[in-house]
């Protein structure tokens, strides 16, 4: 009877162990699958580099929103991507997804979000500036400005080109992105002239390449853009734009007056690196004022920056400075849309 009863006592000490044991276990085994991680490799890559993201510790078969941060803040959408059995997932990525031939140089943050999960989290790479051919000895290329500055015409001309080849040229920005700027040919003697209009671009040194196609012959010269005004005003009038300073995926509210009656106003920006973008034109009142809103996107970049308003009638100009903050929104998910409340629809909307 005596060992009966310790044999009872044995099995439910045994179960309340075992049970105790796979609660412990169920725990950790949670505990390590929750904490999801995200790397990118290579975390130094260099322009044009496909970067590999590797996200583990997702639910299994989960949909993971994928985001990418660029140096200026600005957000961009990378990929929706489906978690593996084991609630992994990894994914070759081309940081260049918006159609520039190089990424600007600088830090980015890819962020990823399991929509179920709700977790998140982040991984960090470091772009530096792209190998490139240097200058082929032979070939001469120089930059003529007609002005330094913002609204100037540059003439690049070159020689020690192959006869009658066709020729790439490209532009390499301040911030080390470039951009295609297409084909053309060089004459009999190997000389190539082109011939580039700077309006409202970024301030600061460039790098002009013209490479021929058939021979290799490369040349290289560079260059500076400083700031300019480019409207000659005939007065003043008032802007306002608030609140200000504000976050990314926020509304902007606009309220100008003393321009003419009834007389279109053209707004735009000056980005914190003074280039400039068009946002809209509104008409104003019989007052001559307006009120309108903007939508501020998570693609636009943070810093200060200063708004214009032009009456293209009087002639009357107005600026207003504002500050725009990184953030805001829901989650800054690029694939989560904020609510909209019907004033602004649609890029670069002014009404």
């Amino acid at each position: 009877m005596h060992s009966e009863r310790q044999r009872m006592y044995t099995r439910a000490l045994l179960g309340v162990f075992t049970g105790g044991l796979a609660l412990v276990l169920g725990l950790w085994s949670w505990s390590t699958f929750a904490s999801a991680s995200l790397t990118a490799s290579p975390s130094s890559p260099r322009q044009n580099d496909t970067v590999t993201l590797v996200g583990t510790g997702f639910s299994p078969g989960e949909t993971v929103s994928v985001w990418i941060t660029y140096p200026d803040f600005t957000v961009y959408g990378v990929a929706e991507i489906a978690t593996n059995g084991d609630g992994s997932f990894s994914f070759p990525y081309l940081p260049d997804f918006l159609g520039a031939a190089f990424t600007p140089t600088g830090k980015y943050t890819y962020t990823a979000f399991g929509q179920s999960s709700g977790r998140e989290v982040y991984a960090t790479i470091n772009v530096d500036i792209g190998q490139a051919p240097g200058t082929s000895a032979g070939v001469k290329l120089t930059a003529e400005p007609r002005r330094d500055s913002q609204g100037s015409y540059y003439v690049f001309s070159g020689s020690g080109y192959g006869t009658d080849e066709e020729v790439a040229v490209w532009l390499r920005y301040p911030d080390n992105h470039v951009e295609d700027l297409g084909r053309i040919q060089s004459g009999p003697s190997g000389v190539i002239e082109y011939v580039l209009y700077v309006g409202g671009v970024p301030v600061g040194h460039y790098a002009f390449t013209a490479q021929g196609l058939r021979s290799g012959a490369n040349g290289i010269t560079e260059f500076d853009v400083r700031v300019d005004d480019l409207t000659v005003a005939t007065g003043r009038s008032n802007l306002r734009v608030s609140p200000s300073p504000d976050n990314q995926r926020s509304y902007a509210t606009f309220e100008g007056y003393g321009f003419k009656p009834g007389e279109v106003v053209t707004v735009w920006s000056t980005l914190p690196d003074f280039s400039t973008l068009w946002v809209g034109d509104i008409e104003a009142n019989d007052d001559g004022a307006f009120v309108a809103v903007l939508y501020l996107s998570e693609q636009e970049p943070v810093g200060k920056r200063t708004y214009t308003a032009y009456g293209n009638t009087s002639g009357l100009r107005a600026t207003a400075d504002y500050t725009l903050t990184p953030g805001g929104g829901p989650g800054s998910n690029p694939y989560v849309e904020p609510i909209p409340n019907g004033i602004c629809e649609g890029e670069g909307c002014l009404y």
